[in-house]
């Protein structure tokens, strides 16, 4: 069963209720007919899912009582934050961080590279299509861990902000290693940085390595970025 989302902010745990509004009340209400009675999987975001049942339908909001809770249910043991490039196509870069969500990332964020070709911040309304895509893949894989979604970073603030970071993987096309074998396991934090469809300057190649990036491959083939960040996120939280 698909789960649904609902911030803390619309559960009332005292009372065993919680409700849905906005989108989510739109697709469960004006997209899937859903009416009391019904039972539903509400996560908040934060590692909860509970069982509910529809209660009442009102004007903008579905009213649900809690039958059961849970938590952390088949979330990675893993946090891994991904940094990704903008890329030319959104409709591609919006399809790698569905299925980055889908398959466990816990924080995505842009990050503006030298042959990033839109080197723009993300508009509020780009933020909030995103914001929406990412809710989605979380609640139709069933994960109950909302990402966390940061507007884009600069290259340089991003190798400050990772400084003292240990497990830091980028995958660059020309590696010649495609081993995760210097990954500390015991630590369960995992950054992975991938590149625009121009790839990385040699500058900021050197300027990872400096900064202890871990510079992987995946292989012979040529790959495009969307494609690499899921494989690699696949790789990563398997």
């Amino acid at each position: 069963m698909e789960y649904y989302y609902t911030p803390k902010s619309n559960i009332d745990l005292n009372n065993n209720t919680l409700f849905l509004e906005d989108f989510e009340y739109k697709h469960l209400v004006k997209v899937l007919r859903k009416k009391e009675g019904d039972l539903l999987k509400i996560t908040d975001g934060l590692r909860n899912i509970f069982d509910c049942r529809i209660v009442n339908i009102s004007k903008g909001k579905v009213i649900c009582t809690i039958e059961k809770n849970y938590f952390n249910l088949f979330e990675p043991d893993v946090n891994l934050k991904l940094y990704i490039a903008p890329l030319r196509n959104n409709t591609r870069l919006e399809f790698a961080l569905e299925k980055a969500v889908e398959l466990g990332v816990s924080c995505i964020q842009p990050v503006i590279t030298e042959f990033t070709v839109n080197k723009s911040s993300f508009s509020k309304n780009k933020m909030e299509r995103i914001s929406k895509i990412i809710v989605s893949a979380m609640g139709q894989s069933q994960r109950c861990l909302l990402p966390e979604f940061r507007n884009t970073i600069s290259f340089g603030d991003m190798l400050k902000s990772t400084k003292n970071d240990i497990n830091k993987i980028v995958m660059y096309e020309y590696a010649l290693s495609t081993e995760k074998s210097k990954i500390n396991r015991e630590i369960k934090e995992i950054n992975l940085l991938i590149g625009p469809e121009g790839g990385f300057s040699k500058q900021e190649i050197n300027m990872l390595v400096s900064n202890n990036w871990q510079i992987h491959s995946l292989g012979e083939r040529k790959m495009r970025s969307e494609t690499a960040a899921i494989v690699s996120v696949f790789e990563l939280l398997k």
